[in-house]
């Protein structure tokens, strides 16, 4: 008797939804991922998937940068400690740009934030983690 096979592939929106709440980053890009189950009359299903990369999509520790984005960041570990500004929201986007400071521990987390339509500056301690929606900081 034949064998069945089958392969699906997912990737970057195939299908893929991602929620998130006001002031939370935005989920990261889909990673393609490919999936193969057989089948054989005699034994059990067999699913194999191959191990991508696991990556943040963020710079390794040898390369910070100095202009981020939507997303979470450690301070002196994937930004470099500094001041920084934006011009205000992204285009296209829902006019707002909303910033964040965060302790890495406690119980209130926010050390300081803002959500602005305009633009907008903070200065990152090292340690601290550092939180953008909405708009594109860089290093002043």
């Amino acid at each position: 008797m034949a064998g069945l096979a089958v392969a699906l592939t997912l990737g970057a929106g195939a299908g893929v939804v991602a929620a998130t709440r006001p002031g939370e980053p935005a989920a990261a890009p889909a990673v393609p991922v490919t999936v193969t189950v057989t089948a054989e009359a005699a034994s059990a299903p067999t699913v194999t998937v191959p191990a991508p990369p696991v990556t943040s999509g963020r710079p390794a520790v040898a390369s910070l940068v100095d202009r981020f984005a939507d997303g979470t960041y450690l301070v002196g570990t994937e930004i470099p400690a500094g001041s920084y500004r934006s011009p205000g929201p992204a285009p296209g986007g829902n006019g707002h740009c909303y910033w964040a400071r965060l302790r890495p521990e406690g119980a209130s987390k926010i050390v300081a934030d803002a959500l602005t339509t305009g633009a907008a500056r903070f200065t990152a301690r090292k340690g601290e983690y550092v939180q953008v929606a909405g708009c594109e900081f860089s290093r002043s």
